[in-house]
């Protein structure tokens, strides 16, 4: 297993990229917004922009809660157990995906179920 430590460092770097990945999103998009020629283009970019970070905002969300979630299973001691089967989640896939909550099986199996509701 990863040392607490590293891990508690890699889970608030992605945390903090995360953040900055977001600001930097929306001043690109206010950039974009001030070089328009009509009032109607105006409005059409302006529509897209707020559907753009309501897509944004939700993925990101999404992962910040996984990255907090991660964090308080490591303070509790719970960290690197799958939420599905509660078996050990492999180091290989705690390195790539730290904030993993659960293994590649239970992870896989919930993907394919939801392709089959949609």
């Amino acid at each position: 297993m990863l040392p607490v430590d590293d891990i508690r460092k890699k889970l608030f770097t992605q945390r903090r990229d995360l953040f900055r990945q977001a600001a930097q999103t929306e001043d690109e998009l206010l950039w974009l917004e001030t070089d328009v020629e009509s009032e109607a283009q105006e409005r059409g970019q302006g529509e897209k922009m707020v559907q753009l970070l309501d897509r944004l905002d939700g993925r990101m969300k999404a992962e910040i809660e996984e990255i907090d979630r991660a964090l308080v299973k490591l303070e509790a001691g719970q960290y690197g157990r799958c939420e599905q089967c509660r078996k050990a989640i492999p180091q290989s896939r705690l390195e790539a995906v730290p904030a993993a909550a659960k293994c590649l099986a239970c992870e896989q199996a919930g993907e394919t179920q939801a392709a089959l509701r949609k």
